[in-house]
């Protein structure tokens, strides 16, 4: 009897989820600030050099998909606000961003504690992009 309660008890310990565990897909909404921005492993990021400052916002996820607002400021041309939508794929490893008017960019991305890595090829150019959660 001993032993079929220790298997029972492994299956329901090895079964069950944790209910205070996010995926990673909602690990991305929030608001991330840029310390890296590499385009073909060359960096374009910092305060004299091309990106001076980029903010990106991940809205509320409903379901595979929601809202990001990114604004970019530029060493030479301004400011920049994009706006548009996201979807993430069903293993939450890949958003699709699609500003307003305009073609989508895929990246993959990783979250690791209160940093986001997105990486992808846009135009034949390799991009890799650091942020930190606000």
């Amino acid at each position: 009897m001993k032993i079929v309660g220790v298997c029972l008890w492994l299956v329901l310990s090895f079964a069950c989820k944790k209910d205070d565990e996010v995926s990673d897909c909602l690990k991305l909404e929030g608001v991330w600030q840029c310390e890296s921005w590499k385009e073909d492993g060359e960096e374009f990021f910092g305060e004299t050099i091309f990106i001076t400052s980029a903010e990106l916002t991940f809205k509320k996820l409903d379901g595979d998909q929601g809202d990001y607002e990114w604004n970019i400021s530029y060493l030479i041309g301004g400011t920049e606000m994009i706006i548009g939508a996201y979807v993430v794929n069903e293993s939450c490893d890949e958003v699709t961003i699609t500003p307003k008017a305009e073609a989508p960019a895929t990246y993959g991305f990783k979250v690791t504690g209160d940093e986001l890595t997105l990486t992808g090829t846009i135009n034949a150019v390799k991009i890799e992009l650091q942020f930190r959660k606000e």
